[in-house]
């Protein structure tokens, strides 16, 4: 480990992929002499192997740079505790939620804060899956709460946070979520319907086809992903047409949204782009074509009939 840290201490900006593999799973003493050499080095620097680390993990997710990501939280430079903060979306590790919340309430950056709130979806995925003692769901939902309710952040940290909440359940939540679902701000309203989405209640169904005829394809776009995740068959035919709008991104959402739902309607549909030429209209509709057949057969298990 010692001929690494070397290396990036002399060669940092242009460190090899090799190097930051070394980085895995660090601890104890290598954390501290890691720490020694990495608070010599530039913001950008920071960020640029912050963000290749990331990069990384998505990749192979053997590979663990969470101690790394730790000790940034606590860099003087917002850029570099949101490239921390970026690398630990997927946190399952619960000694991360209080420093978590602590950054969300008391953080100076918004940009910050809101990587926060995003970290903290791990968490509020895991109460919803059952996943999580009662204390620390508590914990998640009351800070998600108080700084969507004391009204001082700005829009983009609460956004994130209100796409947060819902993974968690009760009338407070669903009075949040409608209370934002009216907002005049675009993007309150568009983290409301993600986080309906998320909700998974039958209620919001009606409010989410509604949104279908929003002027705002951003609006649409959400409620087409909204739809998807409630997974009501009932929809299948009215977000059909929207597989033929002229906006990519509406089409792609429609068809990603058919194969949350499944059934043999929407497969059929599904398999009239699969040819398409446009590659990410036929990316999406084998993806959803996949996420059909995963749900028909889960163990890829063929009976004869």
């Amino acid at each position: 480990m010692k001929d690494y840290l070397n290396e990036l201490d002399q060669q940092p900006e242009d460190i090899k992929t090799s190097t930051l593999l070394e980085m895995s799973d660090m601890s104890g003493e290598d954390v501290e002499n890691f720490s020694d050499i990495w608070s010599k080095l530039e913001s950008e620097i920071k960020v640029k192997i912050l963000k290749r680390l990331t990069e990384l993990a998505e990749y192979d997710v053997q590979l663990d740079f969470t101690s790394i990501c730790k000790l940034c939280l606590s860099d003087p430079e917002p850029i570099v505790r949101k490239s921390a903060l970026d690398g630990l979306w997927e946190l399952q590790d619960r000694t991360f939620i209080q420093p978590l919340i602590e950054i969300l309430r008391n953080d100076t950056d918004s940009a910050v804060k809101s990587a926060a709130a995003i970290a903290l979806n791990s968490f509020a995925q895991m109460h919803q899956n059952g996943k999580l003692i009662e204390r620390d769901s508590s914990k998640i939902f009351d800070a998600l709460m108080q700084t969507i309710e004391k009204g001082q952040e700005e829009n983009t940290v609460i956004s994130r946070t209100v796409e947060a909440i819902g993974y968690f359940s009760g009338q407070q939540v669903e009075d949040t979520l409608t209370k934002f679902h009216r907002n005049k701000n675009s993007q309150l309203r568009q983290s409301a319907i993600f986080a309906m989405g998320r909700n998974a209640q039958p209620k919001w169904l009606d409010m989410i086809l509604k949104d279908f005829n929003d002027a705002n394809p951003a609006i649409r776009f959400e409620a087409l992903n909204a739809a998807g995740l409630l997974g009501d068959e009932s929809t299948v035919p009215q977000i059909i047409p929207f597989t033929k709008d002229t906006d990519t991104q509406i089409k792609l959402a429609a068809i990603t949204s058919l194969g949350y739902i499944g059934g043999e309607l929407a497969k059929r549909e599904i398999l009239t782009w699969i040819e398409d030429d446009d590659e990410n209209v036929k990316d999406a509709a084998i993806s959803a074509l996949a996420n059909i057949d995963f749900e028909q057969d889960p163990l890829g298990i063929r009976f004869n009939e």
